[in-house]
């Protein structure tokens, strides 16, 4: 895979900006955003440091040698074998790097492994939480990036359409989540962005719950959180039906919560802050009989990662950009009763938005 130049170029700029003299990074999105080699943290220490004037160093386990090796052969890489162990690679890093340097470090992804080894070289003071520096190296993504996303949201609407075709009354919430894994892939996944959250009646009310045995009844609310991975992104789609029927205090809670979706996706514009879309798409929720049961934010930047910046909520005033892909997703909660959510991928263009997700937001049942 060939990374385009600006990534390094703006990672560079960014962390210059942020006074940090180099960053560190482990296996995730941020590394394969900048090396286009896909790795797992497992157990062997592995890192890639890049330097704010373009130098670039890594810490690397001998059997990635011919994976790291064509794909950054520019980089200054230190290789450890197994029976010897990390330590002389990280006092090699710590040598070609500078020990006097600014470090920073993912602090939300980096293990306590790879902080520890890099504290032997670097005094604490020295090393920093590289997070908010690095917030607009993934905001705004490019052609390719939709274009995967794009295919991801194709894929999983299929499956959805599918699964729902195949009758929701009477099965469990575990088999409903199975059968919609498997349409995923059978239309092209690469793999899942999260395992599937598949809640019916009052377990919908957890907006994080686990599918399990619960079994599908009349009247009751089925709400499907779920999303495919199609190359480097991912899907995040929520959409809410009902089995056979819904009642009328449940319809009127839906179109609140629909309502509140419109209006979130209706103030998604370039030089909107990004915290009015949770501004007007909660001011729906908060006006409705319904607003002692919201519970979260509306939305989230999507893309490498299923939750990544922006952050959608009323404290955000960083304005919108174009390229940036977020999603709107407002929801009610009655515990023991019923959860309906609703959530939509969106990117933003020069004069708008143009909303990925296609599947029908209309109020719906099966059975």
């Amino acid at each position: 895979m060939t990374i385009p130049a600006d990534r390094l170029v703006r990672a560079c700029d960014l962390l210059t900006k942020a006074n940090i003299d180099a960053v560190v990074l482990v296996p995730g999105s941020n590394f394969s955003y900048l090396t286009g080699v896909q790795m797992h943290l497992m157990e062997r220490p592995t890192l890639f440091a890049l330097t704010c004037d373009g130098g670039k160093f890594a810490v690397m386990p001998a059997l990635e040698r011919q994976k790291w090796a064509a794909a950054m052969p520019d980089a200054e890489t230190f290789y450890w074998e197994d029976a010897d162990g990390p330590n002389a690679a990280f006092v090699a890093l710590a040598g070609a790097v500078g020990t006097r340097n600014t470090l920073g470090i993912e602090g939300l992804r980096m293990r306590a492994a790879e902080y520890l080894a890099l504290r032997k070289h670097w005094p604490v003071e020295r090393l920093c939480d590289a997070d908010g520096a690095l917030t607009g190296l993934r905001l705004l993504k490019d052609a390719t990036e939709i274009a995967e996303l794009r295919r991801a949201i194709a894929i999983s609407e299929a499956a959805l359409g599918e699964t729902y075709d195949n009758g929701i009354g009477g099965r469990t919430e575990a088999e409903i989540a199975g059968q919609l894994k498997a349409a995923m892939l059978a239309h092209g996944a690469t793999g899942f962005a999260f395992e599937p959250i598949v809640l019916t009646g009052g377990a919908a009310a957890d907006p994080h719950g686990d599918a399990g045995a619960r079994a599908v009844k009349p009247g009751d609310a089925l709400l499907i959180d779920f999303g495919a991975s199609y190359g480097s992104m991912h899907a995040d789609i929520t959409r809410t039906v009902f089995c056979g029927h819904a009642s009328d205090d449940h319809a009127a809670l839906y179109e609140t919560v629909r309502a509140a979706n419109a209006a979130g996706r209706k103030a998604t514009y370039p030089g909107n802050a990004v915290g009015d879309i949770d501004a007007a798409a909660t001011d729906v929720l908060a006006a409705s009989p319904y607003a002692d049961l919201i519970l979260h934010k509306t939305g989230h930047g999507l893309g490498r990662d299923v939750h990544e910046a922006p952050q959608v909520m009323r404290s955000n005033r960083a304005p919108l950009q174009k390229g940036m892909v977020i999603t709107i997703e407002p929801g009610l909660y009655r515990a023991g009763d019923i959860g309906v959510r609703i959530e939509d991928d969106v990117v933003v263009t020069e004069t708008g938005y143009d909303c990925l997700t296609q599947f029908p937001r209309e109020l719906s049942a099966y059975d």
